[in-house]
């Protein structure tokens, strides 16, 4: 073996050691598997492609609903293919319970497979249309949070309602009014107590009714502070905490043997 092969052979060595964490870091990452599927299948390799959206399907949470829409809609053609329509089907209909408007493309999907996709298309479109048992359902759940800081911007405690957090939002609400109503009180007494402090015929009764005049003055500030502290409050916490977890709750479907998650 001479010595630039030796040479060469370290290199290749070296090279590998640090190629393989970054190999690794991106297989495991989902961004990276779903581009790794969709490089399979523009290979055709729908074994590689299918191991690759079942990787990034462990690992949901972290991917985007577009990508989601794109693995479940892939496993479905792949499956399919295979004559595997139920699997196919549960694909499908998870794909299309994030994106109800899912059209598959004619140029690279078969004539079969589209036509088995818009049948079950239109069956989930249909309230009453069957679901095929195991099937994954994503409920999408838009943000509440800035339309809920605009209400409690205009109405402490409004958003809060909005969210779904209704005691909380009594509870701002509650507090602002009455601090509200507490500077209202506060300013007219001031306001009645500076006129007699003002009316005064002598500098002792000056003296004497400013103390008056000084307190309902710093009680209208201090009260005008809290109000304004309620409502900064009741904004950051419409902005700022995330909206509760909808209720699910079963009901019985129309034919009374299977249950139906409503949210």
């Amino acid at each position: 073996m001479t010595r630039w092969t030796r040479i060469g052979r370290l290199a290749l060595v070296l090279l590998l050691s640090l190629s393989a964490p970054a190999a690794l870091a991106q297989s495991s990452d989902p961004a990276g598997l779903v581009a790794a599927m969709r490089d399979a299948a523009a290979r055709l390799d729908t074994d590689t492609a299918e191991a690759r959206a079942r990787e990034a399907l462990a690992q949901f949470d972290r991917l985007s609903p577009d990508q989601l829409v794109e693995v479940h809609a892939l496993l479905g053609v792949i499956l399919h293919a295979r004559d595997e329509p139920v699997e196919a089907r549960r694909q499908f209909e998870a794909a299309l319970s994030l994106n109800p408007d899912l059209s598959l493309d004619p140029v690279l999907v078969s004539p079969v497979t589209l036509a088995f996709f818009a049948a079950i298309r239109d069956a989930v479109s249909r309230t009453d249309g069957p679901v095929a048992p195991g099937v994954v359902r994503y409920v999408r759940v838009p943000d509440a949070r800035p339309g809920a800081a605009l209400r409690s911007l205009v109405l402490p405690g409004w958003g809060q309602v909005h969210k779904g957090e209704t005691a909380r939002g009594r509870v701002l609400a509650a507090a602002w009014g009455a601090g509200a109503a507490a500077t209202v009180g506060a300013h007219l007494a001031r306001a009645q107590a500076r006129r007699r402090y003002l009316d005064a015929g002598t500098s002792a009764e000056a003296e004497a009714r400013y103390p008056v005049y000084n307190r309902w003055h710093r009680a209208r500030t201090g009260l005008a502070l809290g109000m304004a502290a309620v409502w900064a409050v009741a904004v950051v916490d419409a902005l700022a905490r995330p909206q509760p977890t909808p209720a699910v709750a079963l009901r019985p479907a129309v034919d009374g043997l299977s249950l139906r998650v409503r949210l």
